[in-house]
């Protein structure tokens, strides 16, 4: 069987998967963690504390709704 010599059938054709039309790249999450992780390595190199009171208050609450009960 013989094909027309296209693009789709040459040894050049795409590789890999493709990407969804319309996503936004903002909603991929691996994406969004490696951001997170090169601001906080960025703001560490600066001397920066990374972790903000805004953080360290949720973290106490998150630890509150976690931990054993006394009562």
């Amino acid at each position: 069987m013989m094909y027309a010599s296209t693009s789709a059938r040459s040894g050049r054709g795409q590789r890999g998967p493709r990407r969804k039309r319309g996503g936004d790249r903002r909603t991929h999450r691996r994406l969004r963690d490696l951001c997170d992780e090169v601001l906080a390595s960025y703001r560490v190199a600066q001397g920066e504390d990374y972790i903000t009171a805004e953080d360290r208050k949720l973290a106490e609450q998150v630890l509150r709704g976690i931990g054993p009960r006394h009562g």
